[in-house]
């Protein structure tokens, strides 16, 4: 067996630093090329209480649309941040204190215009948000039964989170909103009645009713639903270009395969079944948020009143 040796003697003194420095390189290289790979990081929120369920969809739908892109751009770590709510979280996309944070939120033009941010152009719960059944204070639950009108559902206060996009939509409407800031809270306060209907997505409300029945005499509405369009994306700051380029991706890749509605389908129709939309008066307001955005969402829509 023949045994290589490096010559170190003084005259080959410049062709083995030239050596060890081609080493050097290829493996500062092949370390970056690693490194740069496993950083690729995904920053998401953390759920606001225990009973709050409302991010495994989001770490599930996430997780699903890194790995369709996987191939393309390589590892990725997600990274579940403190709990925040809807205002805590804009600022922190504003601020882009958490690398590649992605939100939930509700299209506003403002977001884009004013806050330096961007959203992935696609619909994340497929519209189906956009049907709101409503948890109701216990001494107004038989009089919801009569109502026959938006003028009607006016009458009564309802309670939104705090910088939640419903909240304009309502207000716009001619609706009395009360705004507050633990997500918690919206539930106790429908129970004592210090506000009368608290409004979720269809998609929504049976998991919550599940997870928050034990606080008392919570009672959702069985006769009605408001709609009004409500097309919810994933924001982001608008430096991380890398970030919104390869969640589009994968998102659109995994809706054109099937993988992504299996996902919507395990987290959401059993509620929307029980939700029972076909049997309810449906009460539509205009959304006055969506104006200046592009239909295309639409495409992606989910309808339960077809299904």
């Amino acid at each position: 067996m023949k045994m290589y040796y490096l010559d170190f003697s003084t005259s080959n003194k410049n062709k083995r630093y030239q050596y060890l420095f081609y080493i050097y390189i290829s493996v500062l290289f092949i370390f970056l090329c690693e490194n740069a790979q496993a950083e690729f990081i995904i920053s998401l929120r953390s759920p606001e209480a225990i009973n709050d369920q409302r991010e495994s969809y989001n770490s599930e739908l996430i997780a699903l649309a890194l790995e369709k892109t996987k191939s393309e751009y390589g590892n990725y770590t997600i990274h579940n941040i403190p709990p925040m709510n809807t205002a805590r979280s804009i600022f922190s996309l504003e601020t882009d204190v958490y690398k590649n944070l992605l939100v939930e939120l509700s299209y506003e033009e403002e977001l884009e215009r004013d806050k330096n941010l961007t959203y992935i152009n696609f619909p994340i719960h497929l519209g189906i948000v956009g049907y709101r059944i409503c948890f109701a204070n216990p001494r107004i639950h038989e009089s919801l039964k009569s109502i026959q009108s938006v003028g009607d559902l006016k009458k009564f206060s309802i309670g939104q989170g705090l910088s939640w996009a419903d909240t304009k939509v309502l207000r716009h409407n001619g609706f009395h909103v009360i705004e507050i800031g633990n997500y918690e809270s919206l539930f106790k306060m429908t129970i004592a009645g210090r506000i009368d209907l608290f409004c979720r997505g269809a998609n929504e409300l049976f998991n919550e009713y599940l997870s928050h029945k034990y606080m008392g005499d919570l009672h959702y509405d069985q006769s009605f639903a408001i709609r009004y369009t409500l097309p919810r994306f994933y924001y982001l700051n608008k430096k991380n270009v890398l970030a919104k380029e390869r969640i589009e991706k994968g998102l659109i890749a995994a809706y054109k395969d099937g993988s992504l509605q299996k996902i919507w389908l395990k987290h959401f129709l059993s509620g929307v079944e029980l939700a029972n939309l076909k049997k309810r008066k449906i009460f539509t307001i205009e959304n006055p948020l969506i104006k200046s955005l592009p239909k295309d969402y639409n495409q992606y829509f989910y309808d339960p009143l077809k299904n």
